[in-house]
């Protein structure tokens, strides 16, 4: 079924289904974050301590994601949807009905871990509907819609916390994800269940999963996530310690820049996917390596807010041809019965990048400057562009001819 052409009444159906439900869920997720300093205050713990929901979240989600890419090649993604949803539900339930922080933490290690299940479960399913040639637009989309998510939770959240209060907005993200269940449950889109997953279970060892010419390629693209997604930490972390510290700029600057990222992020959601689908998969992913290298080497030099904006901008062209790019070139090599296991090996290295990230710039600043951080880690950028570049085939020939093929 993989790869069937989409009828628009089939196009409608997955946008309910699966767009939507992406967008909701990360707002829902989102809304955690501006009731933190309320979290301290109801259950009298330091504000580190109650920051540490973000971290419950991180573990829940990456503790989760190897035995959840072999739930997706046994059961099949409508399962690991209704799995996932159900967890994030129960996580979202325990955060806003717990009388205790403890609960609140585990909580937050539910809402990750089904905020895993369903990413790959919508992944897996989408996958079902487009064919390959149209692989980019959908994982740019999902990727876009979910970035919209997360900036759109806080302000909801803000506002709720303070005209209603704590409470209110936890069981308010909540009601978010009942919605999300709710439509998880009730489709009735005909997805294999589990026509893949004999095969699946009886393998020994990730990469012999993999063809042998694309066993190379797999690796590189591994290699690459783990830096965008430690160079995405890592900016969270430098930018406001060298705009805000170094240079001395008020907070509202360093909002402003965050800003003019993001906009251009959200602003790549569809031409992403369409330079993905027409040009080829290296066009998002070598770029999206190599300008935030340019980038990260040009920031220690940019000290006036014309040049700060200018990079700022380079960080969210970067980001928006980011948008879905790896994905969409793994899901190229990987072999279809091995999908889920693959992306969730590689987005727990992925993930590991993300906790290695804010280390590595928060030592980079404390030995050296946060100037120098960005240029110690804009090398690691630059090779992982070339090897993208020249390790790498361009696989959007191979998946039309395929397409031709079937």
């Amino acid at each position: 079924m993989s790869g069937t052409p989409t009828s628009v009444s089939a196009a409608h159906r997955l946008l309910v289904w699966l767009y939507l439900p992406t967008l909701a869920l990360s707002v829902g997720q989102g809304m955690i974050f501006p009731a933190i300093p309320k979290l301290a205050e109801a259950f009298q713990v330091s504000a580190g301590t109650a920051g540490q929901v973000v971290t419950a979240f991180g573990a829940g989600r990456m503790l989760i994601l190897l035995p959840a890419g072999v739930l997706v090649d046994t059961l099949g993604s409508r399962a690991v949807l209704l799995l996932g949803s159900t967890l994030a539900l129960a996580g979202a339930v325990a955060v806003a009905a717990s009388p205790a922080f403890w609960g609140v933490l585990a909580g937050q290690v539910l809402a990750g871990a089904g905020a895993s299940l369903w990413t790959l479960g919508r992944e897996a399913a989408g996958l079902e509907f487009v064919p390959p040639e149209r692989r980019g637009r959908l994982l740019s989309a999902f990727f876009g819609l979910q970035m919209a998510g997360n900036a759109l939770g806080p302000v909801a959240a803000g506002l709720l916390v303070d005209l209603s209060g704590l409470r209110p907005t936890l069981w308010a993200a909540a009601g978010v994800a009942l919605a999300v269940w709710i439509l998880s449950a009730a489709t009735r889109e005909q997805l294999p269940a589990a026509s893949r997953g004999r095969r699946a279970v009886q393998l020994r060892g990730a990469l012999r999963l993999l063809p042998q010419a694309y066993r190379a390629a797999f690796v590189i693209i591994t290699f690459s996530t783990f830096v965008l997604t430690l160079y995405r930490a890592s900016l969270n972390t430098l930018l406001p310690l060298y705009v805000g510290t170094e240079l001395g700029y008020p907070g509202t600057v360093v909002g402003g820049l965050f800003g003019i990222t993001s906009v251009l992020i959200l602003a790549f959601i569809l031409p992403a996917g369409v330079l993905l689908d027409r040009l080829g998969r290296k066009w998002g992913a070598v770029p999206a390596c190599l300008v935030p290298a340019a980038a990260y080497a040009l920031m220690p030099l940019a000290r006036s807010l014309p040049s700060l904006a200018a990079v700022a901008v380079l960080f969210g062209v970067a980001g928006g041809l980011s948008l879905g790019s790896m994905s969409t070139l793994s899901y190229d090599v990987i072999p279809e019965y091995a999908r889920g296991r693959l992306q969730a090996l590689r987005r727990l290295v992925g993930e590991v990048g993300g906790l290695v990230g804010p280390f590595v710039a928060g030592l980079a600043t404390d030995l050296l400057s946060p100037g120098t951080g960005f240029l110690l880690l804009s090398p690691l950028l630059l090779a992982a562009g070339l090897l993208l570049a020249f390790g790498v085939p361009e696989t959007l020939p191979q998946v039309r001819a395929r397409r031709l093929e079937g």
